[in-house]
């Protein structure tokens, strides 16, 4: 039994937001038409046709995602801020730099949709490639952090004019067509959701309970845009500033928020310098709490709901007996998560099936607690071996260069050698390859984040 004491950053949130970043290149990259299974697969685009179908209830692993990245951006509200608030640092600047944060990420987005053109151009592998790892130098100048201000801001500034003038090249070399409606729509959610989430935080941060009530008011204003749409006609359209902002980004607010309540609990329990016992008794539970994930996955996607309720009721039943009189910050968190997924489950029914596209309150829920369950089970491991997992941990540390290398580096490298193209005719008809293809794209970006992760060369996120 070991303990845990206080550090710099919540490890924990480092490698489930890794885990996340490595499964999002995976699913990406794995080979289509290679005869993979379709739980390999977003959920609403099955093979063989890989044609998106929002009437398909159910969910993959694919589709855990992009909750598991918004509930740790979440978690990490409270570790960002609080200690510049707690530094000196007046709440007006804190505020500023989450519209700062907004408007980098913004803009961030519209680059990459931009530059995304550059793979359909008609000119030579070897042209585009270099172009696009230009590109990607680029956006590293732009985002980069360094310790001494003054270069940093040089940099900075240098890596914008050198956007521009990438920009001109891209137009009149490339063909691109610029504009602000073409962006990485992920990116442009988290943006989003990053500025009304940290502002929500900044609200609450002294006030867990209010936080639960906004919570609980995003969640009731989304049952009735979901059940009675007709109940907000009232509600101006956004349609006009769609390129940057829709209401719909909002209703991500649910995992978000839940997941700066327990981003507020690990950094309280970091702070605290409690050692915490990690028995086999823990242990076991967190095994339970990853099974219970697991049996989502299952149950969700061959639509057996009643089972799967039932036996996410039973391993919740058992992972409270097991730690009733051993509760630390592990078990709240299997608690929290528990919680969220028996409920997200009851709403399947419901909402006729849980989806992620279109996103229904049984995915947000169902996922919240998906996620917290995982992450209860490395913070289990991490408690009782200090486990740091650097390979995730270096990624998670280093979201967006992580996001943008593969597309922008390794992709066209691939592609100007001939191993790119020589992956793609492997891989078809064959599953083994299509993994292959997956892994050999996912390990090239975790090897570059974490060299750059080493060296302390973070972008701005």
């Amino acid at each position: 039994m070991t303990g845990k004491t206080p550090s710099k950053r919540i490890v924990t949130i480092d490698i489930l937001r890794g885990i996340t970043i490595f499964a999002m290149i995976l699913c990406a990259n794995i080979g289509y038409y290679s005869d993979l299974p379709a739980w390999m697969f977003h959920g609403q685009t099955p093979p063989p046709t890989y044609t998106f179908n929002p009437d398909v209830p159910g969910i993959t692993w694919v589709d855990l995602v992009f909750p598991f990245f918004l509930f740790t951006m979440g978690a990490a509200f409270p570790l960002a801020m609080r200690k510049r608030l707690e530094s000196g640092v007046s709440r007006w600047s804190v505020t500023g730099s989450l519209f700062r944060r907004w408007l980098t990420l913004t803009i961030f987005a519209i680059v990459l949709g931009n530059a995304y053109q550059i793979g359909t151009s008609t000119r030579p592998d070897v042209v585009k490639g270099f172009f696009q790892i230009a590109v990607w130098g680029v956006m590293f100048m732009s985002l980069v952090r360094l310790k001494d201000e003054g270069k940093c801001r040089l940099v900075n500034n240098a890596g914008l004019f050198l956007l521009i003038v990438a920009a001109v090249v891209g137009t009149d070399y490339f063909g691109l067509k610029l504009s602000r409606w073409n962006s990485d729509i992920i990116i442009m959610i988290l943006a989003n959701v990053a500025i009304f989430g940290g502002l929500i935080w900044m609200f609450t941060k002294d006030n867990i309970r209010l936080r639960w009530l906004i919570l609980l008011f995003i969640i009731a204003i989304k049952a009735i845009a979901s059940y009675t749409p007709e109940a907000l006609s009232w509600v101006p359209s956004m349609s006009s500033i769609g390129w940057f902002f829709s209401w719909s980004f909002l209703q991500y607010l649910v995992i978000a928020i839940a997941g700066s309540i327990v981003g507020d609990k690990l950094l309280d329990h970091s702070r605290s310098g409690e050692t915490v016992n990690i028995d086999s008794y823990h242990l076991t539970a967190g095994i339970i709490a990853l099974a219970a994930m697991l049996v989502q996955l299952w149950g969700l996607f061959t639509r057996h709901v009643l089972a799967d309720f039932i036996i996410s009721a039973v391993l919740c039943v058992a992972f409270v007996a097991l730690t009733w009189k051993r509760r630390n910050i592990m078990t709240w968190m299997g608690c929290f998560g528990f919680a969220f997924m028996l409920v997200g489950i009851i709403f399947d029914p419901i909402d006729g099936g849980i989806t992620k596209d279109h996103c229904n309150l049984s995915y947000m829920l169902t996922t919240t607690g998906m996620t917290a369950l995982t992450g209860a089970f490395v913070l289990a491991l991490e408690l009782k071996w200090n486990i740091k997992g650097r390979g995730f941990s270096g990624c998670g540390q280093n979201p967006m260069l992580a996001y943008a290398v593969t597309n922008f580096v390794t992709g066209p490298i691939l592609a100007m050698i001939g191993v790119g193209a020589w992956l793609d005719t492997i891989c078809l008809g064959s599953p083994f390859w299509g993994v292959v293809r997956g892994l050999v794209y996912t390990l090239l970006m975790v090897a570059i984040t974490c060299f750059f992760t080493k060296k302390k060369l973070f972008w701005r996120s």
